[in-house]
């Protein structure tokens, strides 16, 4: 037994002695590298967690990309002792492609949300139209965004989508121009509609003098003088006095006597 164990430590010393500089760099490798794994891995928290990311979504990502780095660490390791990798390196990237293909949606739907946390099109609290759908922006994660419709209902649209169609963003400015049609019957004077128009938007303390609110004839429709009204207001102001004018100049245009006309068709019949 004795025997054996002087062999045993002679083949060790004399590998060690022979193969030193090999077992110094794998020690140094092994130290480092498992320092920089870890390293990495803090400083990818950090940040996630003081980006819009923390939460479920972020320790999700904080893992995979801590079990990326392990992974290569470990490929590295082994093919410094001797172990053929390459059937490692070529199972890794197999698995990776498809996992890829299996959450292709899940992964559009991630880099849209990056992208949206990057460039900031639109705030929670913004009112926004994306695609036709309009709502107030209520959540934006990583993956989806919610939408707040006036009638309170609540709309989910995958991030995929929101980055791939147009954004409208109501609510960047802090103020919105409110463009209304109102239409008079022929013979009725200009000015008089006119007139009347700037004396109903004067009585609203939310439309700005600056700019100057416009009334001008737009076309002479089939039927009817079509009339445009522009005025500039705040944003959360919008809908309120939207709705205010239409009243109010529906009963000014009654009280003055200016004819709101209909569609009609004149038919001449030859006998």
């Amino acid at each position: 037994m004795k025997e054996f164990f002087d062999r045993f430590l002679n083949t060790v010393l004399g590998t060690a002695t022979s193969n030193w500089a090999r077992i110094l760099r794998f020690l140094l490798i092994l130290v480092i590298g498992y320092v920089v794994v870890r390293l990495v891995g803090r400083i990818f928290a950090r940040a996630i967690n003081r980006s819009k990311l923390k939460g479920a979504t972020g320790n999700f990502l904080t893992s995979l990309v801590r079990i990326a780095l392990l992974a290569v660490y470990v490929i590295i390791l082994l093919s410094m002792l001797g172990v053929d990798t390459t059937s490692l390196v070529a199972i890794f990237s197999v698995l990776t492609l498809a996992l890829s293909l299996a959450v292709q949606g899940v992964v559009t739907n991630l880099a849209s949300g990056i992208t949206l946390v990057i460039t900031k099109p639109f705030e929670e609290g913004d009112y926004v139209e994306i695609g036709g759908v309009g709502g107030t922006v209520e959540t934006i994660t990583i993956f989806s965004t919610k939408l707040r419709t006036g009638d309170n209902k609540v709309i989910v649209l995958p991030n995929g989508n929101v980055t791939s169609e147009n954004i409208i963003n109501y609510s960047t400015k802090g103020t919105r121009r409110l463009d209304l049609v109102v239409t008079a019957a022929y013979g009725t004077e200009i000015a008089k509609v006119k007139e009347t128009v700037l004396e109903v938007v004067s009585r609203h303390e939310e439309i700005f003098e600056d700019p100057v609110p416009v009334v001008r004839l737009k076309e002479q429709g089939d039927s009817a003088l079509i009339f445009t009204v522009r005025v500039w207001l705040k944003g959360d102001d919008y809908w309120n006095v939207n709705f205010d004018l239409n009243e109010e100049l529906y009963e000014a245009f009654t009280e003055k006597g200016i004819d709101i006309p209909f569609p009609q068709l004149d038919v001449h019949v030859k006998q």
